[in-house]
């Protein structure tokens, strides 16, 4: 066991870890997503090597202290999840959290951590922080909220100390057919894509608002739409995006927000990005008093 790598037990009918678990110090992947498993051993902390871990569809209720190597968590569809505090600080996993369906999970001490995240400064891998939790309330330190797709703020005079930026996508889920390009199938993903478009000072602008930028694969917000009965929010928060705005401090910025259906990796169908129907939406703007006004993030 001492030499055992990866551990996939998927769908099997498991109900707890066996006791060999503790001489598995060799373990990289343990996947008990599907499995009757109730609890982890206290143990899975020592396992220094472990980067994937796998536990959607499980009735787990609470996650113990998992090691610092983590990588990869799948968490959607514990319905009986209450508590993942031991997670907040595994810094690799920041960048994307799923906790779709997660009917019974205390949300309010992971949206603190990340805006403490973000407000720390610590780098995040890639870049990026991602979430998605059950509710339809976006917190209160995005300071720019709205209805709808899209959201128009006044960019402040100091967007030269600008860092990064988030956005909190609340969904009207279940999402309605016809508000799809084509049928979505278990085999189908939808990309959220954002544009920025911004207004010159006075108002006006040759040939119309300037994009900055947006509409590209790249720059999508990710969201893969389970089977989803309730609202659901997209938190989402990124450094490279600021370079593009920190030269347009005092103007009026629009953010729009659009849906593409893929299957197996190809567009589906003939149709332009979509405005996406989102319940509202809303934007935070971290800023650095700290950082060089020449700076450019990655």
């Amino acid at each position: 066991m001492e030499s055992l790598q990866h551990l996939y037990l998927s769908k099997t009918g498991i109900k707890e870890i066996p006791s060999s678990f503790k001489h598995m110090i060799s373990l990289i992947t343990l996947k008990l997503d599907g499995t009757p498993i109730k609890e982890l051993p206290l143990s899975i902390k020592d396992k220094v090597c472990l980067e994937y871990l796998t536990l959607h569809g499980t009735p787990i209720k609470a996650l113990p202290e998992l090691p610092p190597s983590l990588r990869f968590l799948t968490t959607h569809d514990c319905a009986s999840l209450e508590t993942v505090i031991s997670i907040i600080n595994i810094s690799s996993l920041w960048f994307r959290r799923d906790f779709t369906n997660c009917f019974k999970l205390d949300q309010k001490p992971l949206v603190a951590a990340m805006h403490l995240k973000i407000q720390s400064g610590e780098e995040t891998p890639h870049g990026t922080i991602q979430m998605v939790l059950l509710g339809s309330e976006i917190p209160e330190w995005f300071g720019d909220k709205g209805i709808g797709s899209s959201l128009t703020i006044q960019l402040p005079s100091n967007c030269h100390l600008l860092k990064g930026i988030a956005f909190c996508l609340v969904f009207l889920l279940p999402l309605p057919s016809q508000d799809m390009p084509c049928e979505v199938d278990d085999d189908s993903y939808v990309h959220v894509y954002f544009d920025c478009h911004v207004k010159s000072k006075n108002g006006e602008s040759d040939g119309g608002d300037e994009i900055v930028f947006g509409s590209q694969e790249r720059r999508a917000l990710l969201y893969l739409l389970e089977t989803c009965d309730s609202d659901h929010m997209f938190l989402h928060y990124e450094l490279g995006l600021v370079n593009h705005l920190r030269k347009y401090s005092g103007n009026e910025v629009t953010f729009k927000f659009y849906h593409e259906v893929y299957n197996q990796g190809r567009k589906l169908g003939h149709e332009i990005r979509k405005p996406f129907k989102l319940k509202n939406c809303g934007v935070y703007l971290h800023f650095d008093e700290n950082l060089p006004a020449d700076t450019d993030l990655p």
